[in-house]
């Protein structure tokens, strides 16, 4: 009877432990798969970006105070054109400043539902 209870307790740590590292991970991929999450560096940040094929991206990124539009392929890096800050307001909003922390784990969630119900 103590070994079966033993292991059922064992079983369901082990249980626990596989929900833990599940949210862990996927809250910290949300930040990075999501579309219009950020990647940041000390001096880059990529505010969107967007799949267009199987190994091609469209982005949109910070260097600086200056805006880039890039394409991103297997052959290289592409910029497509410098983006003024009016142009990009419209598209980026306010949430585009430096200092903002990243989604919760349930906003990244229904972010990705919304936009796959689209």
């Amino acid at each position: 009877m103590v070994q079966e209870v033993l292991l059922l307790l064992k079983a369901l740590l082990i249980t626990v432990l596989v929900l833990v590292l599940a949210y862990w991970f996927t809250r910290h991929m949300a930040g990075r798969m999501a579309g219009g999450s950020r990647v940041r560096g000390r001096c880059i940040t990529v505010l969107e970006q967007v799949s267009v094929g199987k190994e091609s991206k469209l982005l949109l990124a910070r260097l600086g105070d200056r805006l880039y539009f890039l394409a991103m392929t297997p052959g290289g890096i592409t910029i497509l054109r410098e983006v003024t800050e009016e142009e990009a307001a419209s598209w980026t909003g306010p949430e585009s400043s430096p200092a903002e922390t990243p989604d919760s784990f349930a906003q990244a969630i229904r972010r990705v539902l919304e936009k796959r119900r689209k």
